[in-house]
């Protein structure tokens, strides 16, 4: 179906011409997905706009062919290109948000893209995005919301669907799932397999996430410096890598089963592409490079399909288990593994205790809604949260996003007020602070934000922004031993020399050194504290594993404390000594970490391992009911029970849940189950507080009748939790129970969970 020859995709500059894809070949056949993985800056995304010839202007083909079903697309005038185009090869791209148009419904914006392509009424086409929204899992109600009114999953859920809507042959997905939570991720990724098995397309996944690879993709390829390392199937790619840079990649990723130890992370940075290096591109920071290496390696193909650029091929098996080691990729080969367990006996003095923490936020009222004088609403976000954190250890926090990970450590900070409850720093009540005692409390206390180019400051250099907070807490005498403390802070953080970085701005550096500045500058005042905010679920794997291993040496060497807030479960296994899983604003689980990975208690728990990538095959995808529910109003009884498969009578089943599964029911009956016609006699759903009215045009008994045999099949834990069903005046009233929610019960020792298996 596609096949690559030699592709060279050039971008102008003021420099001279950056070589991002520099004499790439790769093909792909019908029905097969390929991923394409490497480090930012690698080449992937030029890569994959290069074959919808969608490079901006700056850029130009440089040679080689992109053949489509055998025509050469470089070689399509626009007219015909804009045929092929949605029609034959759609795209899915890395942020959702910036591919839909904000002022439009998303439902307009899918029939825009179908009427533009397809002679079609606006009936026939609203019909289709219907059918593609029941395809990707999205209620069809959201057609007409706005983007901004929908998740981050939802939103790429409908991008996928525009891509879908005219059935394309080939679907390039550019980052689809990046800085996405892991469920969500698990959602997406299941929806495309699906759909790609109905459609038979086949697709380009362009990631830096290999454990996403292993599990969607047939063939990898393999990028670094604009030009191919090494390509072949998945599995064998990834089981025996042949090449150091895959070596590196695999071992700096950290999986849920081997997330111990010290991550491997690959030295130095990506070379300039605009003066690329003679010879091997990874050279100057490949572990096993020579003389040899100064001369390009040619393509060696070590076994049938298996593809390697690197001179010492036959050496890769000697070459994979010297990899594993960290000091084969460290010239000191230091670890940190003996300070590890000295700490571990250090932590067992309390230092923060946070209780019954609280944090609402009321909704402001329409016009309407204050003339009706509706009741107020307000947002959860945080809602009687306690626990603590010892001396010395990294705690932390886990969930979906929306579950109020982020918000607590804004409030621990005290970047927000805390509605109710205490934190206690050193037995001290710090939470209701105000002016310079605020001040006083944020020197020990420091935050580390996810987008580290959003908190530098554009118009400081390094310089400047680690001296600030120096200067605002007025620490060190004189200007000299200022200077001192920044070249210090830099140096711990492993940006060395430091002078090298003085004078360099946030734009100038990369993600991972961007993110390198935001902990120097954390721990320049020497903070008791750190809340790290998902540090690294904006950076590629290799820089990712290089900023966990310092965070974990600012532990051991500077005696922090750490809160560490991630959906990554496999990063919080290797750096963390305690976890902590919220959801909707509450804890359902807390506990020393290998306990709750190895042994979790709670469903939500379950939910979230199971929904980890594995490099490894076998895993099953999660199956799991709908988006996390909305937290103005939240959930009768367990706020987890909607979306529970383990959910049983006492668990707080209410009206909306009914309401949910039959009109989940009703939609798929058109199409899939035409043996429920009693469905179409449901005339509407009104939620009256904890119970559910439902309007019936006649047969009213046959309706409940058959409403009850659909609950005993399907659910029989929300049938038991009815409390009562009355007939009266047309409609049918199911009424449910109010349900307090389960407090944390102990499991063994530090372990804690709430729920009420």
């Amino acid at each position: 179906m596609l096949e690559i020859k030699n592709l060279k995709a050039y971008y102008k500059t003021k420099n001279g011409y950056v070589k991002a894809v520099d004499g790439v070949n790769f093909s792909l056949g019908e029905g097969e997905n390929l991923g394409l993985v490497g480090e930012s800056g690698c080449g992937k995304t030029t890569m994959a706009k290069a074959i919808m010839r969608l490079l901006p202007k700056n850029a130009s083909y440089k040679g080689g062919q992109i053949l489509f079903k055998g025509k050469d697309i470089l070689k399509l005038k626009d007219e015909e290109l804009n045929r092929v185009r949605w029609e034959s090869i759609a795209m899915v791209t890395q942020s959702a948000m910036n591919a839909l148009d904000p002022v439009y419904r998303v439902g307009d914006q899918i029939v825009e893209a179908i009427q533009i392509h397809r002679n079609v009424s606006n009936s026939n086409a609203y019909a289709r995005a219907r059918e593609l929204f029941k395809m990707v899992g999205l209620e069809q109600k959201r057609l007409a919301a706005y983007p901004h009114e929908l998740s981050g999953g939802m939103k790429q859920r409908v991008v996928i669907a525009m891509a879908l809507a005219l059935e394309p042959d080939l679907l390039i997905a550019d980052e689809p799932t990046t800085a996405l939570d892991v469920v969500v991720q698990d959602g997406i990724l299941k929806q495309l397999n699906i759909l790609q098995k109905k459609l038979k397309n086949a697709m380009v996944m362009v990631t830096h996430d290999i454990s996403v690879v292993a599990e969607t993709c047939h063939k990898v390829v393999v990028m670094y410096g604009g030009k191919v390392m090494e390509y072949g199937s998945t599995q064998e790619v990834l089981n025996n890598p042949s090449h150091p840079y895959t070596m590196g990649l695999k071992n700096a990723f950290p999986t849920l089963d081997e997330a111990r130890g010290e991550l491997i992370s690959i030295p130095g940075v990506p070379p300039d592409l605009s003066d690329p290096p003679e010879g091997c591109r990874f050279m100057e920071r490949c572990p096993f490079s020579t003389e040899k290496c100064q001369e390009e390696p040619g393509e060696r193909e070590i076994k049938k399909g298996h593809f390697v650029f690197c001179h010492y091929f036959s050496r890769a098996k000697e070459f994979r288990n010297l990899a594993k080691e960290v000091k084969t990729w460290r010239k000191n080969g230091a670890t940190n593994q003996k300070k590890e367990k000295n700490s571990q006996k250090s932590q067992e003095k309390i230092v923060l205790r946070a209780e019954e923490l609280h944090r609402w936020f009321p909704m402001k009222k329409g016009f309407l809604n204050t003339i009706k004088r509706a009741p107020n609403k307000t947002l959860k976000a945080v809602d009687n949260v306690s626990f603590q954190v010892k001396s010395n250890e990294i705690l932390g926090l886990a969930g979906e996003s929306g579950s109020g990970k982020s918000t607590l450590g804004e409030m621990l900070c005290h970047l927000q007020p805390t509605n109710k409850g205490k934190i206690l720093y050193a037995d001290k009540d710090v939470s209701a602070l105000k002016g310079k005692k605020v001040k006083e409390f944020r020197k020990n206390f420091q935050m580390v934000f996810q987008d580290p180019y959003e908190t530098l400051n554009p118009r400081f250099t390094v310089f400047n922004t680690i001296m600030e907070p120096l200067k605002i807490h007025k620490i060190g005498e004189t200007e000299e031993e200022r200077i001192q403390m920044v070249k210090q802070a830099l140096t711990k953080a492993e940006l060395v020399p430091p002078e090298k970085y003085f004078l360099k701005y946030p734009h100038q550096l990369s993600g991972g050194q961007r993110q390198r500045i935001a902990l120097a500058r954390a721990i320049s005042l020497n903070p008791r504290f750190i809340i790290a905010d998902e540090p690294v679920s904006m950076l590629d794997v290799s820089i990712r594993a290089g900023v966990l291993n310092l965070l974990r040496s600012f532990r051991e060497d500077l005696g922090v404390s750490i809160i560490y807030i991630s959906h990554d479960l496999a990063t919080i296994r290797y750096i963390c000594d305690r976890i902590g899983i919220l959801y909707l604003g509450r804890i359902l689980e807390i506990g020393p970490t290998e306990e709750v990975i190895q042994n979790p208690q709670h469903p939500y728990t379950k939910m979230l391992i199971q929904a980890v990538p594995r490099i490894e095959s076998g895993r099953e995808p999660v199956n799991v009911e709908g988006e996390i529910p909305d937290p103005i109003n939240l959930p009768n009884g367990c706020r987890f029970h909607p979306r529970c498969a383990e959910a049983g009578k006492a668990c707080g089943w209410e009206g909306k849940d009914l309401e949910k599964f039959l009109i989940r029911k009703k939609e798929l009956t058109s199409e899939a189950s035409p043996g429920e016609p009693f469905l179409d006699l449901i005339h509407g759903f009104y939620v009256q507080e904890l119970d559910l009215k439902i309007k019936v045009k006649e047969g009213i008994k046959q309706v409940r009748d058959n409403i009850i045999r659909l609950l005993q099949e399907e659910k029989p834990a929300l049938f038991s939790a009815i409390k009562d069903i009355e007939l009266q005046n047309g409609s049918i009233y199911f009424s449910f129970a109010k349900k307090e929610e389960y407090p944390l019960r102990q499991v063994e020792g530090e372990h804690f969970c709430a729920c009420s298996k």
